[in-house]
């Protein structure tokens, strides 16, 4: 029996994840936090595509503010070692959620 077969095809989980679309990099507006070196001892957080506006010590810090930014900004959160791989540790961008949130940052700068 192939891997195609009825058992497969017919799982209630195997429609639902195919149908679904997943991104592996972040998308305009999204809140990224990034360190530039394995030894570097800050994040870096910005909203893509932009550089980096917030700087924190710790990666539980960053993490927390991605978390919180995407959260607020509507947008998914992530964060990479090398630009890279990519990994989304917030979701909140819904299907019809604008691309480019650049001006809400601005208000946000201070934060």
């Amino acid at each position: 029996m192939s891997m195609h077969g009825t058992a497969v095809d017919d799982h209630p989980l195997g429609e639902a994840c195919s149908a679904r679309t997943f991104r592996s990099a972040p998308n305009d507006g999204d809140v990224l936090a990034s360190r530039r070196t394995a030894r570097a001892d800050f994040y870096s957080i910005s909203i893509v595509p932009d550089t980096g506006h917030i700087r924190v010590g710790r990666y539980s810090e960053a993490i927390a503010k991605v978390q919180e930014l995407a959260e607020r900004l509507g947008v998914d959160g992530w964060f990479t070692c090398d630009h890279t791989h990519f990994a989304r540790v917030a979701m909140h961008r819904t299907s019809g959620s604008p691309t480019t949130i650049l001006p809400t940052l601005m208000r946000h700068r201070s934060v």
